[in-house]
């Protein structure tokens, strides 16, 4: 396997490069807090952006470093990212309150982009549009289909791309066509963050890294944080801890499923060669159930490739060489090209693959986003924090969506593996 990596390889995040974690300097905790928000990923920076600014004395808590998880570990593709599917929404809510829960997703791609461009945050935003690979000529007439029927309200600009036309958009014949969207985009995740997490400390907020919470305990009227560095009282505690939650918060991590995100960067690449694997710079996912996502490194010189190859191997050269395998597979002329970086992110997967938000035993909440962070995470952790504040700009078509645990056998060891086998079985056969 050793045979994949290159003598400068780094089993970390490509996007540490540019956008290192580093400890902050230390100072004591305060005694007491209007809003402890437990993570420091983009749900908790964007909660806490809100209630620093909205005059809330706010403390940020996190155990590693700050963004340490998927925040700084992500693809860097950006998209309305709602993930169940409208037909099944109105059979289950009605069309109305579907149409609403849609839209959210689209709210939450336009909040994105109006952040960036309002808080001039420099993180390498591109409006590049996104291919979406179609795994079989069954699915593509289905999605034609499917997208030429949305209603209205929800409509996006998109067009299909026939197999016949897939070369000006990807350098590979392995999809049966696909589809563009022009509206998804591109972003340094790193940098994101770090530009993020510098705005909340602008705004008043303590960020505590290195600082994981112990024990919560509810109080009348407050909780009491016990931490490594003391003890805090807080009137609100938001919980933003997302594919990173532990069995201390047992009501949530029996609703999310962390589920490893796979990616590797390659060496630098020729521009010649760079040009023929996606020649509009677009970012790229696919339609199988357990599909792959890639695209360019914002200075277009390696190609980042990621999938959730496995879920029984935690580190992240483990599951490089299965990745690299895949990445052959769609770029067969990638077959003699090294890996730089290869790291893990874990994300989070709720029962109805819907992300969730509201509070549960007074605690704020909001988490699930479904490998859909950068704008769910960002959107409705700016909606958590307006909860907070007690404001009705925090409401959304999700408050009340029942929130179910998981089947507690789909965390035996083994079972999720066996999942896996069986899609892949299932969409080799053309389902």
């Amino acid at each position: 396997m050793a045979t994949i990596f290159a003598n400068d390889f780094q089993d970390m995040p490509y996007w540490w490069e540019a956008a290192p974690r580093q400890p902050l300097t230390h100072s004591d905790l305060p005694r007491t807090v209007d809003v402890a928000v437990i993570g420091s990923g983009y749900t908790g920076l964007n909660a806490a952006l809100q209630t620093a600014r909205g005059g809330r004395s706010t403390l940020v808590l996190e155990k590693d470093l700050t963004g340490y998880g998927c925040s700084s570990r992500n693809g860097g593709q950006a998209g309305t990212s709602y993930k169940p599917k409208f037909d099944r929404l109105a059979k289950r809510f009605g069309k109305q309150t579907a149409l609403l829960m849609v839209q959210e997703g689209h709210r939450a791609l336009a909040y994105l982009k109006h952040l960036i461009a309002e808080e001039k945050l420099d993180c390498d935003w591109n409006s590049c549009g996104r291919f979406l690979g179609v795994h079989s000529k069954g699915a593509f007439d289905k999605m034609a289909r499917e997208y030429a029927k949305t209603p209205q309200e929800i409509a996006f600009e998109y067009h299909m791309v026939p197999k016949s036309e897939q070369r000006s958009e990807i350098g590979s014949d392995l999809f049966q066509g696909g589809c563009v969207l022009p509206a998804h985009g591109s972003i340094h995740p790193g940098k994101y963050h770090l530009e993020l997490l510098k705005r909340v400390i602008d705004a008043g907020a303590l960020v505590a890294d290195l600082c994981p919470v112990k024990s919560i305990e509810r109080r009348s009227g407050s909780f009491r944080l016990q931490t490594d560095r003391g003890t805090v009282d807080a009137a609100d505690v938001v919980l933003a801890t997302n594919g990173y939650t532990d069995q201390q918060f047992a009501w949530h991590d029996q609703r999310i499923l962390p589920i490893g995100s796979f990616q590797i960067a390659t060496e630098v690449l020729s521009d010649d060669l760079i040009a023929t694997l996606i020649p509009n710079a677009r970012v790229i996912s696919d339609t199988r159930l357990i599909g792959n996502y890639f695209r360019l490194s914002p200075d277009y010189k390696r190609l980042l490739f990621g999938g959730r190859v496995t879920f029984t191997e935690a580190t992240s050269t483990a599951g490089s060489e299965t990745l690299y395998k895949q990445m052959v597979i769609v770029y067969p002329q990638l077959a003699d090209v090294e890996v730089a970086y290869a790291w893990v992110g874990y994300v989070a997967y709720t029962t109805d693959i819907s992300p969730h938000l509201g509070v549960q035993d007074n605690l704020f909440y909001a988490m699930g986003y479904c490998g859909s962070g950068i704008t769910l995470s960002s959107y409705f952790g700016m909606k958590v924090g307006q909860k907070v504040l007690g404001s009705s700009e925090g409401n959304t078509a999700l408050d009340g969506l029942p929130f179910k645990p998981w089947p507690k056998i789909i965390k035996f060891p083994g079972v999720l593996s066996n999942v896996t086998r069986l899609a892949r079985v299932a969409e080799s056969m053309g389902f």
